[in-house]
């Protein structure tokens, strides 16, 4: 599969957006994708870091003809420059599988002429502002409601909304740190630019507290790094980084962190980090304002409304209270579950989903595939089954024509297992079994076996009007992926009527 990623950073817009695209990226190529980007080559642009990361990076103009003034502002850009820089630079290579943009200047219109580019079109947003002609969205806030983009997408948008589906690291995820009983260690980080000087208001803040150890984040790109070297001068508990390679684990070392209200929230949700939150930009400010309400950190405000003094204060209650500090700390976990990568990945890969015939030279996929822990804990029959008893049980299987078995093939392997068993009594129905191969749990695989398992089998039996399944009690996922799929619940059996 082959994705495109349009996305910029710059100076004034930060780093945000192609941090998070670069997360992604790198889960599509876990799972078999080849993915390229396309950046402008904007003052403090991310190209060279993209490169580093392994992926092919292709710079556009830094300014086009008809652009607004400034031209680096994000809104800011006159899309039909920026598709055709995009679309010269690809005339020799064939069509994308996908092409995903993350750019507040780009809408509908720049999206409808990139379909000639791609077979499917995908867009990260987070201001529900505008509209788009897209197949997939993802918007990863806590404010990311359906009724938002109900007149912003087309009706077969799969909108993926929440921090659920949260583009973390994997480094984020595994266990929480502990909350320690006094804050001794604290994280600084505004970003990679930090255009405002948020981190010198921290600092001075900071000051009053001569007893704590401070990391300070400023970022590669940070325009004020000299006199950022010098307000740290002279403080031995300070440690001032221009690039940090395990973020999160320094993270994890930390008691409190002090930052912006952008991709990073969900990075500090995951790790359980207790957070004092300023909004850098008037895009953060409805977002941070919603996970302080649900109680996940402390949230002072916009950058412009907040003193020194403020962050001092808060500081000082933080510090005072461990009881607040667990309850960020909880909340923020129960929010987070560092995955949502994972899940929006497979969201693009099962579009590239396909469902093969199963033959004997899948025995040994299919036994290790039954007998994992999981699968087994779940099925009526928990024992496990020796290979012996497998073997003959799929050569009998490939031999009935009451039973269809079907593997999932996705971009990076196989993903799981399908089958119906037409019912002896009643020709018209049919019943449902699956599971999914170890790791690829909690990406949304299931829904898209289920949902292309539906197609074949009508084309296989014309005639099965029903499907039935069986869920053992306390299954919680698979009662979940049922329900989603359609199938109506009666006690532990579900049945969906084709």
């Amino acid at each position: 599969m082959k994705v495109l990623i349009r996305a910029d950073a710059s100076l004034a817009i930060g780093f945000g957006h192609v941090a998070r695209c670069l997360t992604l990226a790198q889960a599509l190529r876990k799972g078999g994708a080849v993915v390229t980007f396309a950046c402008r080559s904007l003052p403090g642009n991310a190209l060279a870091q993209i490169a580093e990361q392994g992926f092919p990076a292709i710079g556009l103009p830094s300014h086009y003809p008809q652009d607004p003034v400034p031209s680096d502002i994000e809104a800011s850009i006159d899309w039909q420059a920026d598709f055709a820089a995009v679309q010269a630079a690809f005339t020799s290579q064939p069509a994308f599988d996908w092409l995903l943009v993350d750019h507040y200047g780009l809408d509908a219109r720049w999206q409808q002429a990139a379909r000639s580019m791609a077979g499917h079109i995908a867009v990260i947003d987070d201001l529900a502002n505008r509209q788009h002609d897209a197949d997939l969205l993802l918007d990863q806030n806590q404010t990311a409601n359906t009724a938002a983009y109900a007149r912003l997408i087309p009706a077969q948008c799969q909108a993926l909304l929440g921090p659920h589906y949260a583009l973390l690291r994997p480094e984020f995820t595994g266990e929480p740190i502990v909350i320690a009983p006094q804050i001794r260690h604290v994280v600084v980080s505004f970003g990679g630019v930090d255009a405002g000087g948020e981190t010198f208001k921290a600092l001075d803040a900071l000051a009053a507290f001569p007893q704590l150890e401070v990391d300070i984040v400023a970022g590669a790109a940070n325009p004020a790094w000299a006199q950022l070297q010098q307000r740290a001068a002279g403080q031995t508990l300070w440690r001032l980084h221009r690039f940090v390679s395990d973020f999160a684990a320094l993270m994890r070392e930390a008691d409190l962190f002090i930052g912006a209200g952008g991709g990073t929230s969900w990075e500090r949700a995951a790790l359980g980090l207790p957070t004092i939150c300023i909004a850098v930009a008037a895009n953060q400010h409805a977002n941070a304002e919603q996970l302080a309400l649900m109680g996940v950190h402390r949230y002072l405000g916009l950058a412009e409304t907040v003193s020194v003094q403020h962050l001092q204060q808060a500081i000082g209650e933080m510090s005072a209270d461990i009881n607040v500090r667990r309850g960020y700390a909880q909340h923020s976990r129960a929010l987070v579950d560092g995955q949502g990568a994972r899940r929006v990945a497979a969201a693009l890969l099962t579009r590239c989903l396909q469902l093969r015939r199963a033959t004997l030279d899948d025995a040994q996929l299919l036994f290790d595939g039954r007998n994992a822990p999981l699968v087994r804990r779940w099925s009526l029959d928990s024992a496990p089954i020796a290979w012996e008893q497998h073997l003959s049980w799929l050569t009998r299987t490939l031999q009935r024509p009451d039973r269809l078995l079907l593997i999932g093939e996705g971009p990076g392997g196989s993903v799981g297992m399908l089958r119906y068993d037409r019912s002896a009594t009643q020709a018209e129905r049919a019943e449902v079994s699956i599971y999914l191969f170890a790791g690829q749990e909690g990406m949304g695989w299931g829904q898209a076996l289920l949902a292309m398992g539906d197609r074949q089998l009508t084309q296989h039996w014309p005639d099965v009007v029903a499907i039935d399944a069986t869920v053992l009690p306390g299954n919680a996922a698979s009662i979940k992926l049922f329900r989603q799929a359609g199938y109506q619940q009666a006690d532990t059996h579900f049945v969906r009527i084709l």
